[in-house]
């Protein structure tokens, strides 16, 4: 690569609120990345910068205008301070390699770790930092949530203060803000709770509070799913829990129903919706359509089986383990919801309540 011919985009990120707030950590990576160019006598025509987002993911607006920019051949070479500042992923990584950096004119340089995507042993080095960036992403999402669980099980409320209370700058004890009670925003939570107690449906009561001015805690307009959270949480409405039904994936039982829909007047196309929404699986497909509702209504009618799950249920109330219970499964020709073979791990799931 002619280094001094080459138009050059940079990239840089910081997934700290923090740092993108302090700036310090973004502008030291500009400053590398501008020092690199020059040296390099690389023609670097602008940085894109992501503030405060993880490198887990792909979808980041500065990150996504880099990209448009080698698209549009605006530029050749995509220059960052790090690999893990472009992703943390080696599955993104590989994409974005196998998408832009395998061939010419695409080139992607690291300063810190030398990254040369148009060889072998170059491509090697950098999956074995991708590799590194991944564990240690992994690591510390590892540490976060056993921190989380700690401060959980010693009853410290974690996330954003509920509705009624803000986070002072005043400190407690373990250095960690304390919450502190906001007198307008108890109001709005007697007078919700007032209004629900009346009679009033959960959008009656969200409608009422916001043309009174009484408006949520981001000063927005009150919807009746979050007027439900609250008064739940508040032990003065209890969501109704509808019962999840299970999936049919007995071809014999679907075809009864198809029948049963087709004397009662529905046309292939209401059936087929029918059967999808009543949790029917069709066979290599997702949803059913009239060409595979008219090839159903053509099987021989026989004697409906039972479903798997109640088949499974009976066995194991026999005192089957669940080996013994995907065996019969197996043997009695029920198969899975993908047209596999039964397993323990799959005859467990087919068991739990639903």
């Amino acid at each position: 690569m002619k280094s001094a011919d080459s138009a050059a985009i940079g990239y840089v990120r910081v997934s700290c609120v923090e740092q993108a707030q302090d700036g310090v950590s973004l502008d030291v990576q500009k400053d590398k990345l501008r020092a690199y160019c020059k040296l390099n006598r690389i023609r670097l025509i602008d940085i894109k910068s992501d503030e405060g987002i993880s490198g887990g993911t792909l979808e980041r607006p500065g990150l996504q205008s880099a990209l448009r920019m080698l698209e549009r051949g605006q530029a050749h070479v995509l220059v960052v301070a790090k690999l893990d500042r472009l992703t943390r992923s080696v599955k993104d990584l590989c994409g974005l390699v196998d998408r832009f950096f395998a061939k010419e004119p695409y080139h992607l340089l690291s300063v810190c770790g030398m990254v040369n995507t148009h060889t072998a042993a170059g491509r090697m080095m950098m999956l074995n930092l991708a590799n590194y960036a991944q564990f240690e992403r992994e690591l510390i999402r590892e540490r976060t949530l056993e921190a989380m669980q700690h401060l959980k099980a010693q009853g410290v409320p974690l996330g954003p203060a509920q509705f009624g209370y803000r986070y002072s700058q005043e400190l407690d004890e373990h250095g960690r803000r304390k919450l502190v009670k906001v007198p307008e925003h108890l109001a709005t939570l007697r007078e919700m709770i007032a209004l629900f107690d009346h009679g009033h449906s959960l959008a009656e009561v969200a409608r009422i509070l916001t043309e009174r001015g009484m408006l949520s805690q981001s000063g927005c307009a009150w919807h009746p799913r979050t007027v439900a959270l609250i008064l739940a949480r508040e032990g003065a409405y209890t969501p109704l829990k509808l019962p999840k039904r299970e999936k049919v994936c007995d071809i014999n039982v679907s075809a009864a129903r198809a029948r049963e829909l087709n004397a009662q007047g529905y046309s292939l196309r209401q059936i087929a919706d029918r059967l999808t929404k009543e949790l029917h699986i069709p066979q290599r497909a997702t949803a059913w359509h009239p060409a595979t509702v008219r090839s159903l209504l053509r099987r021989p009618a026989g004697t409906v089986r039972k479903s798997a799950a109640e088949v499974a249920r009976e066995l194991r109330n026999q005192g089957a383990s669940l080996r013994q219970i995907g065996r019969t499964l197996q043997e009695q020709g029920y198969t899975t919801m993908h047209g596999g073979r039964w397993h323990a791990a799959t005859v467990m799931a087919l068991l739990k309540p639903m």
